[in-house]
């Protein structure tokens, strides 16, 4: 059985592929064969098991246009899925059989099946696409940043007793707070104790410019505002109310990197905490920085992409993240319910990130597939076997998908994985030290 023809139909709004298949007089033959046999397996009135005549076996199915519907629906089902397989065509959406004439036994037979497919876009530039990356070795900036948050993770507090200190950015302070919402008390807000780090994002900005020049032993009352930059909040429509008396003034200190600090993280002194700080970070690079170059290829492909995804491919990738995202909640043995309340988010919020990352992976999936076709690159059997290399049994696995007919989507792996590996041995590298790995 093969696919005779393709023919790609486009509405505007999604484009779908209609396949004219064709089974050979020999595999008709072999299915109708097949579908009687089973037929003969039943128990037919008058009839030993296996011995009942064809035209009998027929009127038990309701006649001969039935029991060919039946021989269709049997090559349909058993040969019409491998023979879309082997075409490379994949519906992203259950395919609709069209068939116009029952086979018959000694002819060919015909029928065509369309569905969605993945819809064909381009690209504004097939040329090699430009990304910054960091350095490959640890630089003394990248040493210098890797002691720096370590230093931060052994901070301290220290109070300040100046009587005459007043609230500054930067200042961490002590306070007793109490804040309302059109004069309901936000829920934990009340008469609490809570230490503000000053223009560290502890409050919102809003608040903080509340309290600079504030002294201890200060009350002051005043409105803010708690709302992100969409004038979304977490506290009705986020005018807030406060009250806040202070308490007290810490500053932040981090310790000295010297001998002492090297020897509390298991160093012999600061060069060897440097020495061993860089093995780290160039560790981490070589792990690191391959990944981020394709994601930095990738992106900077994206831009190129001319006009939009069409809404029903986005829909389909949609639906594959929201499950993929459901299992990792079943994973971590939760629910939805439980970790948007763990994570504050509500769901507007989970459905826009879930919407943004359907869009990306349907943008990337038409940007290679764009890319593969436009380079006239070429998926071997070198580049399918590879994909199973990692199977503890790649043979059986391979031919788990060959029998579900799923080759095509291992073929479009390959394809993808083929168009990234081009983007990124031809990307133009431009090195920036200032910048961060990841």
């Amino acid at each position: 059985m093969r696919v005779k023809d393709k023919v790609r139909e486009d509405d505007g709004e999604r484009q779908e592929l209609v396949l004219t298949v064709v089974a050979s007089p020999e595999e008709v033959k072999r299915y109708t064969d097949q579908f009687f046999g089973e037929l003969n397996k039943r128990e037919i009135a008058g009839f030993r098991k296996g011995k009942a005549p064809r035209a009998v076996l027929e009127q038990s199915v309701g006649g001969h246009d039935r029991a060919m519907g039946g021989v269709a629906e049997t090559l349909i089902n058993e040969g019409g899925f491998a023979a879309i397989d082997e075409a490379d065509v994949i519906f992203i959406d259950e395919p609709q059989f069209n068939v116009e004439a029952p086979p018959e036994e000694g002819s060919a037979f015909t029928f065509t099946v369309s569905g969605p497919v993945a819809p064909l876009m381009k690209l504004t530039d097939y040329g090699p696409v430009s990304i910054e990356m960091p350095p490959e070795e640890a630089t003394d900036r990248d040493v210098d940043r890797q002691i720096e948050q370590l230093r931060d993770h052994y901070h301290s507090f220290e109070d300040i007793t100046d009587p005459a200190h007043e609230a500054a950015l930067g200042d961490y302070v002590n306070v007793t707070l109490t804040v309302t919402n059109h004069d309901k008390v936000v829920s934990g807000l009340k008469g609490t104790s809570r230490m503000i780090g000053l223009g560290q994002g502890t409050m919102p900005a809003s608040f903080d410019e509340h309290l600079i020049g504030a002294k201890a032993g200060e009350i002051r009352e005043f409105d803010f505002e708690a709302k992100d930059e969409e004038g979304n909040s977490d506290y009705g429509d986020g005018e807030l109310h406060a009250v806040v008396e202070v308490d007290g003034f810490r500053k932040y200190v981090l310790p000295e990197l010297d001998d002492d600090f090297a020897g509390k993280v298991g160093c012999a002194n600061v060069d060897d905490l440097r020495a061993q700080v860089k093995r780290s970070v160039g560790m981490q690079k070589a792990e690191e920085l391959p990944r981020v170059k394709v994601d930095r290829a990738i992106d900077a492909l994206l831009e190129r992409l001319d006009g939009e995804v069409p809404a029903y491919y986005v829909d389909f990738f949609r639906q594959d993240v929201g499950r993929e995202f459901m299992q990792d909640l079943e994973k971590q043995g939760t629910n939805l319910q439980q970790w948007m309340l763990q994570n504050a988010v509500n769901g507007d919020e989970m459905r826009d990130e879930i919407a943004e990352e359907a869009l990306r992976r349907a943008s990337i999936d038409c940007a290679l597939e764009s890319l593969f076709a436009e380079k006239g690159l070429e998926v071997t059997e070198e580049d399918v076997a590879a994909l199973f290399e990692g199977d503890d049994d790649p043979q059986a696995t391979r031919k788990m998908w060959e029998d579900a007919h799923r080759m095509a989507d291992v073929h479009k792996m390959a394809r993808q994985h083929k168009a990234t590996q081009w983007l990124v041995d031809n990307a133009v590298v431009t090195i920036v030290e200032d910048g961060p790995a990841a």
